[in-house]
């Protein structure tokens, strides 16, 4: 039985849907189908009403049994795919093909597109019963065109339940019943919080879906959550969830070394509330300024911490801009060019973006300069680089008088950072030979991307950075971040774990043999000799066989045991050498215990001191033990391999579940200290940090 608070709660926000969105009330003589839970007179006149010529094509030929025939049809359907993917990608009866919905245009160019949008048929239904045996209901179920996507269960805080207790309703529906796995999306709210999942059945699946640390009404009389009545179920964005936002993921398989065949489900993705909120805040910024300035030139940050799904807001972001159009119908951009570092160009933005099915054949990822050049003068719609390319890129553009007036969107990810967690890369350095390969260890200066933008005539373009940790001179160039998904809101989400409160901190004395006396003069300031010597004593082989001893036992003691016994630890190390110095004391010690686990380093190719080509494939073996595999998988699907060494490879955007444990042999200050330990518990998982230093 509903508390009278409770009631109140579901019936304030059932006639903010009806009152201000124009749902249909919905009565128990509507829904009568206990299988599938379609109402039939809703999708029967949509369909009439929108595709009247195709409907009568069929009852030509079916009579009678053309209404049966539709639904007949969606029920095979629905064997092999989810239902919100049927609704986007259209109905096939008996070769014809009947849209089951009408989003809203991107563009004005047809006024039917128009009219049939507004002829969807949006309803709800309160105290749902979805099954004829039972009086256990769902407060409040959605339908478009009488087709169910989303349902909600309300708590109230005051009458002594919150969301956690619709979260466990959830948990223990009858998971044989349809309505909880044909909607798309399932709302486990109270008055002041707000949970989601595309999968209702396990506690887990549920992620916060909130404004803040706190919701607070926008409305006076309204509830904390109204930003979920008034903008998250309004029919403009419903409409863009299933057109639009949603992400299917197909079921995958794959062998690991050891035989094994892991399975992964099939699932959808839904986008969370800042990843939403950002996307529309920029589109309609850009929007307004073009319509009103008939021109572009605009720079916006955006601030969204690690574990925000960085990379993901961006193809959202991505694909909205290649669609973005003005109200005279106007593309505004003729291209979007997301500029990444080399490991998110070769993993995370590749394979984000390859979920974006409808964009397969518009994107071109440019891992060289020739087809970079290619892709611009071909004017490729979305074209994928890294970083360090921004000036070559605009030396193309300002090259051909044709390039200098295309509106193109920038789309940068770590404004200030190149992919080995430094500063932006020096861009006069790698631009003086745009040819040559990315480079990890270039001379860095934090000022010299923006200075370089700086330089260049904007006013045809937009240059959108994202940032997990902008500094002043971001910030200062930029401006204030126009959307920010905070550290504080990712900790207590449990994105990223507060690793701060796990930090242990090893003091180490040293006594280093120098050949050389260095002169107490004015010309050698205490600082500077003290860095040097530092620098020196994070590459002294007795050291990091010290050092080594203790990471093994906190290993052990620690973190072996952790994740059912496939907990795994990195050590970081400052430099490349010092990480060869690490990955063999380790090796050697791991091997001579015969301890059950093994190790792994994971560095570019580089030359030691005696001239020696260290390879990163043939120190892993990773061609003749692994099958080429690279070495981020092989740590990932093989359970052996517990340890990882790194320098500068994998210190940012790494999302390794099993990653327990970090061990810091490095010094890092200031933003490199929060993206060093904090961007390796971007993931769910139960981690620590821990801090070896010198």
């Amino acid at each position: 039985m509903k508390s009278e608070k409770e009631k109140i709660f579901e019936n304030h926000i059932a006639a903010y849907l009806t009152d201000r969105h124009h749902y249909q009330s919905l009565s128990a003589a509507d829904c009568t189908d206990s299988d599938f839970h379609f109402v039939a007179a809703h999708l029967l006149a949509f369909i009439k009403e929108t595709q009247l010529s195709k409907y009568e094509k069929l009852q030509e030929n079916y009579g009678t049994d053309a209404e049966r025939e539709i639904f007949e049809a969606l029920k095979t359907e629905l064997q092999r795919k989810p239902l919100w993917v049927i609704i986007r990608n259209s109905l096939p009866v008996r070769g014809i093909s009947f849209d089951l919905f009408y989003p809203k245009p991107r563009s004005s160019n047809s006024q039917t597109s128009f009219d049939n949008y507004t002829k969807n048929i949006f309803s709800l239904k309160q105290q749902y019963h979805f099954s004829n045996d039972s009086q256990k209901s769902i407060d409040l179920v959605l339908f478009l065109n009488g087709l169910p996507i989303i349902t909600i269960e309300l708590k109230h805080e005051d009458e002594g339940q919150n969301v956690y207790d619709a979260v466990e309703q959830y948990n223990i529906r009858p998971q044989e019943s349809q309505i909880f796995s044909l909607p798309f999306l399932h709302i486990a709210a109270d008055t002041s919080e707000v949970k989601i999942a595309t999968n209702p059945f396990t506690e887990y699946n549920f992620i916060p879906f909130n404004q803040g640390l706190t919701n607070k009404e926008e409305t006076q009389g309204e509830y904390p959550i109204e930003f979920l009545y008034k903008n998250v179920l309004s029919k403009d964005w419903v409409l863009e969830y299933i057109s639009f936002f949603l992400l299917y993921i197909p079921a995958s398989q794959k062998i690991t070394e050891d035989g094994i065949q892991l399975i992964e489900p099939e699932r959808t993705i839904f986008p969370r509330y800042h990843q939403l909120r950002s996307n529309h805040i920029l589109a309609q910024r850009i929007s307004e300024h073009y319509e009103t300035e008939k021109s572009l030139g605009n720079k916006y940050l955006i601030n969204h911490s690690a574990g925000s799904g960085k990379t993901l807001t961006i193809s959202w972001l991505t694909d909205r801009l290649d669609s973005l159009y003005s109200a005279t119908n106007q593309k505004i951009f003729d291209m979007v060019i997301v500029l990444t570092d080399r490991k998110s160009l070769d993993k995370n933005i590749k394979d984000e973006l390859a979920h974006f099915v409808h964009l397969k054949t518009k994107i071109g990822l440019a891992k060289d300069s020739d087809k970079l050049k290619g892709f611009i003068r071909q004017r490729k719609s979305i074209v994928v680089s890294t970083i360090q390319k921004f000036s070559y890129i605009q030396e193309i553009i300002q090259e051909d008088e044709g390039l200098k007036q295309l509106r193109i969107a920038f789309i940068i990810d770590e404004a200030h950072r190149s992919q080995d967690g430094k500063l932006a890369s020096n861009v006069k350095a790698i631009f003086t030979n745009p040819e040559q390969p990315d480079n990890e260890d270039l001379p860095t200066d934090e000022d010299e991307i923006i200075n370089e933008a700086k330089k260049v005539n904007i006013s045809n373009q937009v240059l959108i950075a994202f940032t997990a940790t902008p500094t002043q001179t971001t910030v200062d160039y930029f401006g204030q971040p126009l959307d920010e998904y905070t550290e504080d809101e990712a900790i207590k989400e449990g994105y990223i774990l507060d690793v701060a409160n796990n930090i242990i901190s090893y003091q180490t004395l040293y006594h280093l043999k120098s050949k050389t006396l260095i002169p107490d003069d004015e010309l050698y300031p205490a600082g500077v000799v003290h860095k040097a010597l530092r620098d020196v004593a994070f590459r002294d082989p007795e050291l990091i066989q010290y050092k080594s001893e203790v990471i093994l036992k906190y290993f052990d003691d620690k973190i072996k045991d952790t994740l059912n016994g496939t907990g795994k630890a990195m050590v970081v190390t400052s430099s490349r050498a010092a990480g060869l110095l690490y990955y063999e004391a380790l090796k050697e010690k791991i091997e001579k215990r015969k301890l059950p686990y093994k190790i792994l380093f994971a560095f570019s190719d580089f030359t030691d001191e005696d001239g020696n080509d260290i390879k990163e494939e043939i120190l892993n073996e990773l061609n003749t033990t692994h099958g080429g595999k690279k070495i981020e998988d092989v740590f990932d699907e093989n359970n052996d391999y517990r340890i990882i060494v790194v320098a500068n490879k994998f210190q940012t955007g790494f999302n390794q579940p099993k990653l327990v444990s970090m061990f810091l042999d490095k010094t890092v200050r200031g933003v490199n200290a929060v993206l060093n330990v904090f961007r390796q518990n971007s993931q769910r998982s139960q981690c620590c940090s821990d801090l070896v230093e010198t």
